[in-house]
């Protein structure tokens, strides 16, 4: 009975994980570039006497994240771009290169494009890329190469004034969050980790589109909804296997 209990316990603490995870999925639905997170568990080994053998209960193997990619959103705005196809945008971060799919950008009073943290976007050569103080937004023209004009497309004799740099990795799972100041938008940035770092091979950039959480709200909420039934399921059982043993005591 008492490995119920430890069982329960247990139960407890990886529904109580998984709610917090469900719960920032669903603050993040209408964020651009977030990555929806989930666990996955494993049963409880462990070596006695030179023998392997599970014991009670269950334990988080990981904290993962789901690298599917968001919906689109038009909103024919000439600073917003998104991605079609495995990439991420790079940001400079303030210790290293950060990667995104967030493509909501913007000029600051240096007329560098940052995104609303303030991040520089960096173009070829991993540089911050510049718009002329003379070029409006509405002149700007952004090609699926990434490639930013000015005055038309390239074909119409645009002048070109950057291009966006558009990577992708061997296994997107080897990347870390991004931490430090930016904890909160942890599953917005993300760092190089033991990832393997190449341009962009199948990735076209769209202009005028944002791409949005990946989270579904249903989904998220049928997880939310199962995680306080198991949580109640767990109480119960801590509780009725707690009666048994006093019970079991007093008699």
């Amino acid at each position: 009975m008492i490995n119920g209990i430890y069982s329960g316990a247990t139960a407890l603490q990886n529904y109580s994980r998984q709610q917090e995870v469900v719960s920032s999925n669903l603050a993040h639905l209408n964020t651009p570039g977030y990555r929806r997170q989930f666990l996955t568990f494993e049963e409880n080994v462990a070596e006695v006497d030179g023998v392997v053998g599970s014991y009670p209960g269950s334990s988080i193997r990981a904290v993962s994240t789901d690298f599917e990619a968001g919906p689109k959103k038009l909103t024919d705005r000439k600073l917003d771009v998104s991605l079609a196809g495995d990439g991420f945008f790079v940001y400079q971060g303030a210790e290293a290169e950060l990667y995104s799919r967030n493509g909501v950008l913007f000029r600051n009073p240096q007329g560098q494009l940052v995104n609303g943290d303030g991040l520089p976007v960096l173009g070829q050569g991993n540089q911050p890329i510049v718009i002329p103080p003379d070029v409006s937004d509405f002149d700007l023209n952004i090609e699926p190469s990434g490639t930013i004009s000015a005055g038309g497309t390239i074909a119409e004799g645009g002048i070109v004034i950057g291009q966006l740099n558009v990577v992708q990795f061997d296994n997107n799972q080897l990347l870390n969050t991004g931490g430090g100041e930016l904890d909160f938008n942890s599953q917005i940035y993300f760092k190089l980790g033991e990832a393997t770092l190449a341009p962009a091979e199948d990735a076209s950039v769209l202009q005028g589109y944002r791409e949005l959480s990946n989270a579904h709200p249903v989904t998220e909420l049928i997880s939310l909804i199962v995680g306080s039934r198991g949580v109640e399921s767990a109480q119960r059982a801590i509780r009725a296997i707690s009666d048994a043993v006093k019970e079991n005591i007093n008699s």
